[in-house]
């Protein structure tokens, strides 16, 4: 299956299977005593046949799949090194959506394919007019693509809109989903500007594709423009999206955008408005 078509495997869920398992002592707990824990209400009642209980059992192997937990005989056991052990909730909280996101979107494994589309389309939607809902959804993928992907229903739609959230690329506004990966991009800045503080925008926009493939040139976004032409961007011009967060972030103070008449161009676009550019500075 995948996080998409699995409705059980929402955010919420595998955040608190994990930050449970993460206070036992090695990592490691029984199948049953985790449901327990997690669901005291259900075993105290005497109507065990119900399945209250199942969404942890299909959760468990979306889990497995990303590489978080494995399972041996009825014991389940963290397998993921990217969040350091002894770490308290908060900061699983916290890193816990970064280290779901790279092992999600890894286009060779295909586990998530469906995911990485879905988003990579909704990136490349103006944020100032995109559609923010399952209806408006729906309409756009029919209008753009001639079918519905992977929103064809309100619960696929719901577990896109709950993780294209918790992965950091739309946020919502009065109740509307619009695009915006600003916290996907300030998370990667460390390693965009791992060896200088100030580089090309080309050559940021191409390591970040290869960080994050659901951006401009990389694989989802490029297979997408491939398959359905999803958005004719001109060369040197980012998506309205990738544009937003940029200009955000440099409204936040954190980077510099800047020109240099020795440089190529890019252009970054903010509803009718035109900003060009050719270097990024990280104040970090």
């Amino acid at each position: 299956m995948s996080l998409i078509k699995t409705p059980e495997a929402s955010p919420a869920r595998i955040y608190a299977i994990y930050a449970l398992m993460a206070q036992m002592n090695g990592q490691r707990l029984e199948i049953d005593a985790l449901k327990k824990m997690i669901m005291p209400s259900v075993f105290a009642s005497q109507n065990l046949e119900r399945s209250e209980t199942d969404f942890i059992g299909k959760t468990i192997p979306e889990m497995i799949s990303l590489g978080l937990i494995q399972q041996e005989n009825n014991f389940l056991e963290i397998t993921d090194t990217t969040i350091p052990k002894g770490s308290i909730s908060s900061q699983i909280a916290m890193l816990l959506p970064h280290t779901i996101r790279k092992r999600a979107l890894v286009p060779e494994e295909g586990q998530n394919d469906d995911l990485g589309r879905i988003i990579a389309w909704y990136l490349s939607q103006n944020p100032y007019r995109a559609p923010g809902n399952w209806k408006e959804v729906e309409e756009a993928l029919l209008k753009q693509l001639n079918e519905k992907m992977e929103c064809s229903s309100d619960a696929r739609y719901g577990q896109f809109e709950d993780w294209s959230l918790y992965l950091g690329f739309t946020t919502r506004i009065l109740k509307q989903l619009i695009p915006d990966p600003t916290k996907v991009i300030r998370y990667f800045l460390p390693e965009l500007f791992h060896d200088s503080q100030t580089h090309l925008i080309d050559t940021i926009v191409h390591r970040l594709a290869q960080l994050c493939p659901v951006f401009e040139h990389g694989s989802y976004r490029t297979k997408m423009n491939d398959i359905y032409g999803t958005e004719e961007l001109l060369q040197n011009h980012l998506s309205q999206s990738t544009s937003y967060a940029w200009l955000r972030l440099q409204d936040e103070g954190i980077v510099d955008l800047k020109m240099r008449s020795d440089a190529d161009v890019y252009v970054l676009t903010a509803q009718e408005k035109k900003y060009r550019y050719s270097e990024i500075t990280w104040n970090g």
